[in-house]
């Protein structure tokens, strides 16, 4: 199986998608080609890894996916992403059982053309995100199987909904979208105080927002502490990490009960709604 393009024509595709304020219908039926191949490579290297024992999800990133993406790296990346049909493996287990999980999908795709590549981002996180990355190449391909304990998995889809409520540039350290500007053609007509008032509310929930995002990224600090403590071998049944994950179970729950009530902030069209 191959793609069916070069890679110089999907460095070009990707380059025109990035210049382009409205992708050409052409340029959109070639990534959508292009993404095909991908998940055609991808149904059988799910089929592989379950064959491993493991019970991974799987998707191939979707075209909006990928124009924000190109629109933050440039059209170049197309050519080298190495997450374009990807896979995911939760375990019920601690890192001894990633590591070993990790140790037999690399021996399992150790015959392909390219080598496996581990990406541990355990000791990398980004801005909080922990796991460890195995980029396999059957036939050539990329295809990327991120493999996370129940801890980082949870950490992480909480902070995915934490990013489309307040900005998805915080993975990656921007801070929470401020959408005063956005909204400001509404003060047209009000008085200077009232304009001033709006904008203090305004400000007061952005600093909410940023403060969120550093406390998220600071229970994933306090969950990699405790897993890594753990895998040196100090006891799960010691009276201060039964506590210690009994707090990071409450700070989940509370995380998410304060995002139930949040309006996302691509939905915020006026001042009067200021909510959380």
């Amino acid at each position: 199986m191959s793609l069916p393009f070069s890679k110089s024509q999907i460095t070009r595709l990707g380059e025109r998608l990035v210049r382009a304020n409205e992708p050409s219908d052409e340029d959109l039926t070639s990534l959508s080609q292009l993404l095909l191949a991908y998940d055609d490579m991808l149904v059988s290297a799910v089929e592989a890894v379950r064959n491993l024992g493991f019970d991974p999800t799987s998707r191939v990133k979707n075209t909006g996916t990928i124009l924000e993406k190109l629109a933050r790296h440039g059209g170049s990346w197309l050519k080298s992403i190495q997450d374009l049909a990807g896979m995911r493996i939760v375990l019920d287990g601690d890192r001894a059982a990633q590591d070993e999980a990790v140790r037999v999908i690399a021996e399992a795709f150790s015959s392909a053309e390219r080598e496996p590549k581990l990406m541990d981002r355990r000791s990398q996180p980004s801005q909080g995100y922990r796991a460890v990355h195995v980029i396999v190449y059957p036939d050539g391909i990329p295809v990327e199987i991120q493999v996370r304990t129940e801890w980082q998995h949870e950490w992480a889809d909480m902070f995915e909904k934490l990013a489309d409520l307040i900005g998805r540039g915080i993975r990656y350290g921007e801070p929470p979208t401020h959408w005063w500007d956005a909204v400001a053609h509404v003060a047209e007509g009000k008085t200077p105080k009232q304009v001033t008032t709006f904008r203090e509310i305004y400000d007061a929930a952005y600093r909410w927002h940023e403060a969120l995002a550093k406390s998220a990224v600071a229970l994933s600090d306090l969950i990699d502490a405790l897993e890594e403590a753990e895998a040196s071998g100090l006891s799960k049944d010691a009276d201060e990490v039964v506590e210690l994950w009994d707090d990071v179970r409450t700070d989940l729950a509370e995380f998410r009960e304060r995002m139930s009530g949040m309006t996302p902030v691509s939905d915020r069209g006026d001042l009067g709604s200021v909510g959380s």
